[in-house]
């Protein structure tokens, strides 16, 4: 199964305090065919770096740039623009501008589903787990 990673998955599971972290733990990543973007990682790593958790960041980084278990999609020229033309359909109701690369990234690789505990990927048309 194909899989989309948002950032609020990967908060959820590498930070034990935050609300979602039981339910994104019971969500391997390794048993799945697993994508998320340069954006999400940067997002992620700077919204962890906002928390305090510097050395966890740094870490998270590191990981990303070395596994296997996930694929980060650099966002071209056409991903980029394609991202922005969403953002102007789906901005008003509440998505970011990386959430709308993500949906783009999602419609160029066939991806229907998405960790995340991010509601707008449901109002864009995607099946959110867990």
């Amino acid at each position: 199964m194909r899989i989309f990673v948002d950032t609020s998955y990967f908060i959820a599971v590498l930070l034990p305090r935050d609300q979602w972290h039981v339910g994104a733990s019971r969500y391997a990543i390794s048993d799945m065919t697993a994508y998320t973007s340069s954006l999400v990682v940067n997002e992620t790593v700077s919204l962890m770096q906002s928390r305090g958790y510097l050395s966890s960041a740094l870490e998270f980084l590191q990981k990303s740039r070395e596994s296997g278990d996930i694929q980060v999609v650099h966002a071209d020229a056409i991903l980029q623009a394609e991202g922005w033309d969403l953002f102007h359909r789906w901005g008003g109701a509440g998505a970011n501008a990386v959430d709308c690369v993500s949906f783009a990234i999602m419609k160029s690789f066939s991806i229907r589903k998405a960790l995340t505990f991010d509601r707008h990927f449901r109002t864009a048309g995607f099946e959110i787990l867990p």
